[in-house]
């Protein structure tokens, strides 16, 4: 059995049972691959994969118990190596980060600063969040997630709290709430509102509150993207909530933003790991810099806890930056 053997079990579930999709994944042929897959299941005297003809049809259920050792082992792999490249040079990486477009543009700038010149040897890498990052972070194809909602829980993942984001108004200069300082629901429901789309963090938070006083807001158009929400605000269609990070960027000059964290209460804001990650020092030093609160002391701690209860309790009343 080579780890090798392993890799391809695992390149070849994650691509739909696609032998060809895999091998141009895995840089190698496709014949190569299956004759691998083959040799393994010789071996192991036990299908992996049931066929159909050529194709892979399905996994067997002992092939979905080897392929959870596989990622063990592989994890195991990953571990070995990571520790012996911190002993040769700990100032030698890679770090890949999965995030969204407000947090890479508006609050990661500082870090990667500071990170990039301390650590000149690491390659830094952001991707953008998308419908499988979990799965990627908890598998641990990728080292972090910075996502600006709460994940929920999963036994596969640490996910502790990186920072609060507030919700503001932004309206032209010359709309009659550019002059208010504390505009009320009702002042908001007169008129037609431009903002996330339904289920998105900052939009569940306004439809609580809304829902609570017994108004129904007009949503004249959801957007994910606030940079868009702001553009067509710009452009007459309504007024906007957005993240207050957006809001404040004066790069729509002909716009006024206004806080209103005395309507809506902050949005939670989480950095994710994979449990099996074999965090390294360099990865410590990124996360402080970014949550400073989240010391290598503290996230070791968290690490160890049991269960969410015991991390949450252990979290309460940790002061978060909020934006």
């Amino acid at each position: 059995m080579k780890l090798q053997q392993l890799k391809y079990l695992i390149a070849v579930r994650d691509h739909n049972l696609n032998v060809s999709v895999a091998s141009d994944a895995l840089y190698t042929s496709q014949p190569g691959v299956s004759k691998q897959i083959g040799l393994l299941e010789s071996e192991l005297g036990v299908r992996i994969f049931e066929r159909r003809g050529k194709h892979l049809h399905r996994i067997t259920p002992v092939g979905e118990e080897i392929i959870k050792c596989a990622e063990a082992m592989l994890n195991i792999e990953s571990k070995i190596k990571a520790i012996s490249r911190e002993y040769l040079d700990p100032t030698v990486g890679t770090l890949n980060i999965h995030t969204t477009h407000t947090i890479a543009r508006y609050l990661l700038p500082k870090s990667v600063t500071y990170f990039t010149k301390k650590y000149p040897k690491i390659s830094f890498h952001l991707h953008p969040v998308m419908s499988a990052t979990k799965e990627q972070i908890s598998k641990g194809y990728s080292d972090f997630s910075i996502v600006a909602h709460e994940i929920g829980f999963d036994k596969e993942l640490i996910a502790l709290p990186a920072y609060l984001w507030t919700l503001s108004l932004v309206v032209p200069q010359d709309h009659p709430l550019a002059k208010v300082k504390k505009p009320t629901l009702e002042q908001l429901c007169q008129y037609p509102i431009l903002s996330y789309e339904s289920g998105a963090t900052g939009r569940q938070v306004q439809d609580k509150v809304f829902q609570a006083a017994g108004l129904t807001p007009t949503y004249y158009m959801t957007v994910m993207d606030a940079g868009v929400i702001k553009r067509y605000v710009e452009l007459g269609f309504g007024i906007g909530i957005i993240s207050s990070l957006v809001a404040n960027d004066h790069d729509a000059p002909g716009l006024v933003a206004i806080n209103l964290e005395h309507l809506f209460e902050p949005c939670p804001a989480q950095i994710c790991f994979s449990k099996s990650i074999l965090l390294q020092n360099y990865m410590y030093d990124f996360i402080s810099s970014f949550s400073p609160h989240l010391t290598k002391e503290m996230i070791q701690n968290v690490m160890q806890q049991p269960t969410q209860a015991r991390i949450d309790e252990l979290l309460a009343g940790v002061e978060l930056p909020v934006y």
